[in-house]
């Protein structure tokens, strides 16, 4: 890790994203009604589901921003340990009635760019649908973080075109060097990329 990069962690208190005023109040409580039933939502699930299916049981996944908790039933399914983050305490508030065993899941109000957990203390870690909400920097600055504290893989969401366009490269220039892209497959159409990024053995 680059001398410049953890003076940046240790030293910045980061902007809020764009996005993280909206998810409060009634637009937190109906956020998972409104989408989980869309195209987007169970494509996404499916893959990103598969992509974290072969870790054994006992591992830990970190899931950052957790939402409302729409991956925890798949975690405890699995006998997944578990961190969930999120920079909205309403949220996160609504993400504790889905976990199932208090002893397996730790839930916390944190930031991606600057996470409150040590080195390398989760096995994977998730980042779904938050790219469009931070500038073409921050998701560098997060994917660091994210390498930062993982072990095995990291999973993330992000659009190929439009205005909230975030290319592979972005995230292949962020890679430490111990770290590759392993999986870039296809969400609900082509322009929706999920990417899997394992460390190197």
């Amino acid at each position: 890790m680059s001398n410049s990069y953890m003076a940046y962690i240790q030293t910045q208190e980061p902007q809020r994203p764009e996005g993280a005023q909206k998810y409060v109040g009634d637009v937190a409580q109906g956020y998972r009604a409104k989408r989980e039933k869309a195209e987007k939502w169970t494509i996404e699930q499916t893959v990103i589901e598969g992509m974290l299916d072969d870790m054994p049981s006992g591992h830990w996944v970190l899931d950052v921003p957790c939402g409302e908790g729409r991956f925890f039933e798949f975690y405890h399914r699995k006998g997944f340990l578990f961190r969930a983050i999120d920079l909205s305490a309403d949220m996160l508030k609504l993400a504790e009635g889905n976990v199932a065993d208090t002893l397996k899941a730790h839930l916390r109000q944190g930031d991606v760019r600057a996470l409150p957990i040590k080195d390398k203390s989760v096995d994977a870690s998730v980042m779904c649908r938050l790219t469009r909400w931070l500038s073409q920097e921050d998701c560098q600055v997060a994917l660091k973080e994210l390498q930062r504290v993982t072990r095995d893989r990291i999973v993330v969401t992000a659009r190929m075109d439009g205005d909230y366009a975030r290319p592979v490269d972005l995230f292949l220039d962020a890679l430490e060097d111990d770290w590759e892209l392993a999986k870039n497959e296809q969400g609900y159409e082509d322009a929706y990329r999920i990417l899997m990024f394992k460390r190197k053995k």
